[in-house]
């Protein structure tokens, strides 16, 4: 089964008439936080997308590290966040007319979005951060390490 898909206006009345202590302006708030986080590619620590709903409540997490539950059974989910799923695919290298490659691909040739490459803190107070004459091999090593437990990079040197 899917996730059943619901605007943020149709979830927050349909929480607030299950929960009416809860503060209807907070928690669209939540939502609409976690949606972005959602849409800016932020990934549960497991690496599965955040199920924005789950996430509003208790962090971005996935709807299997929430739950504990690996299919969503018709639960919702912010329908926003379903389309995306659906239209957002990364493109592969053998869709794209050869004249338009560019940027990083993957292993398996699908493009990497450089807008998606997290900066882990050591990046922050490095003397190369923000220098566009490394920024082609900080965002390698970046891609390189990104399942990493602990994120090292041998061209660092400390900003002073």
């Amino acid at each position: 089964m899917k996730f059943s898909p619901i605007s943020i206006e149709e979830y927050v009345k349909k929480h607030l008439k299950n929960n009416p202590s809860e503060n209807g302006k907070d928690l669209r708030k939540r939502l609409e936080m976690a949606l972005a986080d959602y849409k800016k590619g932020v990934k549960c620590s497991c690496g599965n997308d955040i199920w924005v709903i789950g996430a509003a409540t208790v962090g971005n997490s996935c709807f299997t590290c929430i739950t504990g539950e690996s299919d969503p059974n018709n639960d919702y989910e912010i329908e926003s966040a379903i389309k995306k799923n659906k239209s957002a695919g990364r493109r592969h290298i053998d869709e794209i007319p050869p004249s338009e490659i560019n940027g990083f691909f993957d292993d398996d040739g699908y493009e990497i979005s450089t807008d998606l490459i997290q900066k882990p803190s050591l990046c922050i107070t490095c003397v190369h951060n923000d220098n566009p004459q490394e920024e082609i091999l900080c965002n390698l090593t970046r891609i390189d390490q990104k399942d990493a437990k602990e994120f090292i990079c041998f061209g660092y040197k400390e900003r002073k």
